[in-house]
């Protein structure tokens, strides 16, 4: 197996490996151990696996320990599961390396796992925390699924804080599910308060616990300033009633009738599903208006509220505090009855925030469109001075190049005319000789005749 996957060409979705629990026959625990540790080690450097499943109680500290070195090395998975195993503080020691390095993980699941304590989950997200790179997207914690009975060591109401200090600090998770017997009020309002905070950008939102009422009116309250959740899931929980549903409610369509209540009121949740079990105290049509809020995007779900305001007080719009010459647009809108884009044209022409914050899907596939153009002009920018730099160093170069040519040449002028002198000064005395010499000769030749 390990081979076949090491020669594969092909991405791999996800490996599933399930480790059943040999109690009281050491030898076929051995046998498995021994290939799973074969299997560990011939996984070492294989990139074609894009997610893990580890799944069974046989799943301990010994197995992990079989596949920490394929982990360790591993850059390229994407998602890792722990289902049912035996995770627990000491053998998510053995995992530090890899949550502390793995910059493609985006989901992380850890349910129904009777030793995940306090411990394993700060060790865990504390090492995500560490890694710089990580851009998680999903974050499962889950103690066990929806109809099984309690067991196990569970988290704390510190490990659900820590939880919620991970969630602040990460940006990027779009997916969280918490189920956690002591996921009481308290641990709710820790969660609420990062939520309300404007770097939050969960869009699904599924709790379970043991809160009841006053957890979820910590939730509506984050939601009046929360721009990311669409979904939220209540599952088990304490008796929930009216009085929850009611504020998450008011939160969604606003507290009152005035303008400003209609405006500051929550604009992106689209569904809020409670199951049987945790609404048996919640009127059954609250129910129902929770789980079909709205099913557009939040842009016209502002303009549907701004509508039914208008239709509703034509009569007297002070309170909008429109200028004099949006008279026109204002009797166009009356005239059309239900002209919704005139409404928006009138309240945007105001430099609205309200819109700003939530534009239309035109304009925000428009809006990142001009702003990759934009990225690509800025490195186009850099490229042509990072060009022109090197241009005028290389005309620098060449003309330092051909002034010491120059130079050279002049040197080599003069040398020749020095040498030629030299040469002058070391021949005369010979051509001296030479001339008595001649003369001699002569004085010699005519001696005779005289």
């Amino acid at each position: 197996l390990a081979m076949a996957i090491q020669k594969t060409q092909r991405s791999i979705r996800c490996l599933w490996l399930r480790f059943k629990s040999e109690d009281g026959n050491e030898l076929r625990y051995d046998t498995a151990l021994a290939a799973f540790r074969a299997l560990g080690r011939g996984l070492i450097g294989a990139t074609a696996i894009e997610s893990l499943v580890l799944e069974d109680q046989g799943m301990g500290l010994d197995q992990l320990a079989c596949i920490r070195d394929y982990l360790e090395g591993n850059k390229t998975l994407r998602g890792i599961k722990f289902l049912r195993t035996h995770l627990s503080g000491a053998s998510s020691l053995l995992l530090n390396d890899f949550f502390s390095s793995n910059s493609s993980l985006k989901v992380l699941d850890l349910t129904c796992n009777p030793k995940v304590d306090d411990t394993t989950v700060t060790e865990i997200l504390g090492a995500i925390l560490r890694n710089d790179s990580c851009r998680l997207e999903t974050l499962n914690v889950l103690e066990k699924l929806e109809g099984e009975a309690d067991a196990g060591i569970g988290i704390s109401e510190s490990g659900v804080n820590f939880i919620a200090l991970f969630v602040s600090k990460t940006p990027s998770l779009s997916v969280l599910r918490l189920g956690i017997r002591e996921l009481n009020d308290a641990g709710i309002g820790e969660l609420a308060n990062v939520v309300r905070g404007g770097y939050c950008n969960i869009t699904r939102l599924e709790i379970s616990g043991r809160f009841g009422d006053e957890g979820m009116l910590s939730i509506a309250e984050a939601l009046r300033t929360n721009q990311s959740i669409r979904k939220i899931d209540f599952g088990m929980s304490e008796r929930l009633t009216d009085r929850g549903g009611q504020a998450i409610l008011q939160a969604v369509q606003g507290q009152d009738e005035t303008w400003q209540s209609k405006i500051t009121s929550n604009h992106t949740l689209q569904s809020v599903y409670v199951s049987e079990k945790a609404g048996l105290s919640m009127s059954k049509s609250l129910r129902t208006k929770l789980q079909f809020i709205t099913t557009v995007d939040s842009h016209q779900t502002i303009k549907g509220k701004a509508w039914r305001y208008i239709h509703d007080n034509i009569e007297d719009l002070s309170s909008i505090n429109l200028e004099v010459n949006l008279g026109p647009h204002l009797l166009a809108f009356v005239s059309s009855r239900g002209g919704v884009d005139s409404l928006f044209r009138l309240l945007h022409s105001r430099k609205n925030e309200l819109f700003t914050d939530h534009p239309t899907p035109e304009k925000i596939r428009l809006t990142r469109k001009m702003e990759q153009v934009k990225h690509e002009n800025e490195i186009l920018r850099a490229m042509l001075k990072s060009e022109r730099r090197h241009r005028s160093q290389r005309q620098t170069s060449q003309s330092t190049i051909q002034s010491k040519s120059i130079r050279l040449t002049d040197l080599d002028e003069d040398e020749h005319h020095q040498r030629k002198a030299m040469a002058r000064c070391l021949l005369l005395p010979f051509f001296k000789a030479l001339e008595m010499c001649k003369m001699f000769m002569e004085l010699l030749r005519e001696g005779p005749h005289r």
